[in-house]
């Protein structure tokens, strides 16, 4: 299991350990009851979805990878079979302990300079990554065209500079399975990606496909083992402050949908009221793939779980080349 933790000791884990114990000992010395655990991070307070769930709202998470001080995992929210959020669950304290020196893992990187030495700022791509599965889908509920997730941790940011340089979360909900992604190489053209790919990931969505205020191509905003990212923010407002809709695309298709977000836009959720922001997804007049598609994605703060999410919500279904069919609420 891949992790982010950062070196240290774990004599602050068994401290917390003991300070716990001794204080549910002096509890029990007066006779009163011990204080009740702490929430357990992303464990669902929604029922499990099981062949009795029926047309109540149920939940159902992926398996948890190490990330910071704590897990993150994928979950998926069902009513009635019907999708209503999927989603990654990160528990509040997998946001401290990220890497903050290092740009990337060192995963994806090329030598652009041929001078023999890797620039981990310059030459590498991808930040820090995490590659999640979904969870599986219950019996008798009807499926999302999404394979998988990359969970991506930026410390630094990374290009576009002057609009994506600050500490941020990248999740890309893939449309495409991995082995698309595993072949789009890195090199030196573009944002490191293999010359020889730049024309296939700067190939035109077909207009029937392509969202809504979103450009057809962008070859200049091709990474290497990503594809090419369609934005929609105008040039004009500046450095990322929250949180923003990107489509990833290789050769014409749509292959992700990725909810980008500041880590300071992620925290922030833990004491605003409401805990929750929630903004529509720009939509194509028709999906290629017939299926339930998300129009809105929500960054949240579950107080009850003691977790942060980052969702795509309010499904709709589509009849593929048809268009838009119909919504479930």
């Amino acid at each position: 299991m891949k992790t982010f933790r950062t070196s240290r000791t774990r004599s602050t884990a068994f401290a917390a350990l003991g300070s716990a114990a001794l204080l549910a000992a002096l509890l029990s010395a007066t006779g009163r009851p011990a204080a009740p655990p702490p929430p357990s991070g992303s464990a669902a307070r929604m029922p499990a979805c099981g062949p009795n769930t029926g047309g109540a709202a149920c939940s159902v998470y992926g398996r948890a990878a190490r990330l910071g001080d704590g897990t993150v995992r994928t979950y998926s929210e069902y009513q009635g079979g019907i999708p209503k959020a999927l989603g990654v669950a990160l528990t509040a304290q997998a946001v401290t302990g990220l890497p903050t020196s290092a740009a990337t893992d060192g995963k994806h990187c090329y030598d652009a300079d041929a001078d023999g030495h890797l620039d981990g700022m310059h030459e590498c791509v991808g930040g820090h990554s995490l590659e999640l599965g979904l969870p599986a889908t219950p019996a008798a509920a009807a499926g999302v065209p999404f394979q998988w997730v990359l969970f991506n941790w930026n410390p630094h940011g990374h290009n576009p500079h002057g609009r994506y340089d600050v500490a941020h979360f990248d999740v890309h909900f893939y449309l495409a399975p991995r082995d698309v992604r595993t072949a789009i190489k890195t090199g030196g053209c573009a944002l490191l990606i293999a010359c020889d790919q730049l024309a296939a990931a700067g190939k035109p969505v077909p207009a029937a496909y392509l969202p809504a205020g979103y450009p057809a191509s962008s070859p200049q905003t091709a990474e290497g083992a990503m594809g090419a990212h369609l934005d929609s923010r105008p040039p004009t407002t500046g450095t990322l402050s929250g949180q923003t809709f990107i489509y990833g695309a290789y050769a014409g298709d749509l292959i992700f949908m990725e909810p980008m977000l500041t880590r300071d836009f992620l925290e922030r959720h833990r004491t605003a009221p409401a805990h929750r922001t929630c903004e529509a997804i720009p939509q194509p007049a028709a999906w290629r793939i017939p299926g339930w598609y998300p129009t809105q994605y929500c960054t949240a703060y579950r107080p009850d779980r003691g977790d942060y999410t980052v969702s795509l919500t309010d499904f709709v279904h589509s009849g593929g080349a048809n268009g838009i069919a119909s919504a479930v609420r």
